[in-house]
């Protein structure tokens, strides 16, 4: 099972990458669909490497669930999804 915790610092990491420097209170809140900061490119590259990297299977339907790009949701779904 994943913990919230460690998930988290993933995509924090994955973002910081890309340029998004957020810190830990943010990060939870934070919309990267309204931000415009991912493309959906980005968004299949940040969960391939979530599958890859914790050796588990996304559901295609939470990444279509809207309320999802928010960090905090994504990552409470998956959690509860895995």
């Amino acid at each position: 099972m994943i913990s919230k915790e460690t998930l988290l610092e993933y995509i924090q990491q994955f973002l910081e990458e890309r340029g998004v420097l957020l810190d830990v209170s943010s990060l939870e809140s934070y919309n990267f669909i309204a931000e415009g900061e991912l493309d959906s490119f980005e968004i299949l590259t940040l969960t391939m490497g979530i599958e890859a990297h914790f050796s588990v299977s996304v559901a295609p339907e939470l990444l279509l669930d809207e309320k999802n790009a928010i960090v905090g949701n994504l990552v409470n779904a998956l959690t509860e999804s895995i």
